[in-house]
């Protein structure tokens, strides 16, 4: 009996431990909701050329506010309760990241597996196809690997794809993308920041000098924000999504290049005669 009471006291404990949300802070509902359609304009003010404009973006977060019937003040404050408690925030995360993979998947897109893309590539990305980067631990990073098969060759291409979109409340974002491609011992690394929205690409072609490609992985990492003022707590949350992992054969490359210069040459002679 003492025993389970004490497990019922620890319980109880961990239970309480849970602030609850104050009547002025914004439900973790609202909160998804806003950052949501946040992240859907800056697309959208990203893609069109005519809302690329800094006011224009602020213009149309201004207008989801008052979609929300929410003051700057209240979202504000909201969002620093939230950053400060991470278990809400996990919450947040979760809710946000099942939204995006909704609205991947009614776009006509796939959360995993190998997609063919071309005659002479395949997208060997083994996660979802999007992540949601955070200033909290462990949301601020994202690793991933891949195990080649017998298809790679030596002197593939790889290519990793992503396109970027950020939320920033204050300061700067900047997220360091790296892939490694490793040919037995050696290893070839690219490195890129992420420092506005956009579409990216890292690659590593090899040679036929080279041992096979063994394995490839690397990471996304948002870095620690220094441009905030002091004692603010910004929130800042990057989207990486249409995330795709491309091995493009070499060797169907060349094959395609030498069938299009045959191709060539038999039209030339039958001009000639």
């Amino acid at each position: 009996m003492k025993r389970l009471s004490s497990i019922l006291f620890i319980v109880y404990a961990l239970v309480a431990c849970r602030p609850g949300i104050p009547s002025d802070v914004l439900s973790e509902g609202d909160m998804v909701d806003i950052l949501y359609d946040i992240h859907i304009a800056q697309a959208m003010a990203e893609t069109h050329e005519g809302l690329k404009d800094g006011k224009d973006v602020v213009a149309l977060r201004s207008a989801i506010l008052k979609k929300y019937d929410v003051t700057p003040e209240e979202y504000e404050r909201s969002y620093l309760f939230y950053c400060s408690n991470a278990e809400y925030l996990q919450e947040i995360y979760n809710d946000l990241s099942d939204r995006i993979r909704d609205n991947v998947l009614a776009a006509g897109g796939k959360i995993q597996g190998i997609e063919t893309e071309e005659a002479d590539s395949a997208n060997v990305w083994n996660q979802v196809p999007y992540i949601i980067l955070m200033d909290n631990t462990p949301y601020n990073k994202m690793s991933f690997s891949v195990s080649p098969d017998s298809t790679f060759r030596n002197d593939d291409r790889i290519n990793l794809q992503y396109d970027a979109q950020t939320i920033v409340q204050d300061g700067s974002c900047d997220v360091v993308a790296c892939m490694n491609v490793f040919y037995g011992d050696s290893i070839v690394t690219q490195t890129t920041h992420i420092t506005s929205n956009g579409r990216g690409v890292l690659t590593v072609s090899g040679k036929s000098d080279q041992r096979k490609i063994s394995k490839i992985n690397g990471f996304f990492i948002l870095s620690p924000n220094t441009s905030s003022q002091e004692g603010a707590m910004p929130f800042r949350l990057v989207v990486l999504s249409r995330i795709k992992l491309l091995h493009l054969n070499n060797n169907i490359n060349k094959q395609n290049e030498q069938g299009t210069g045959i191709a060539s040459q038999e039209e030339s002679s039958a001009d000639q005669e």
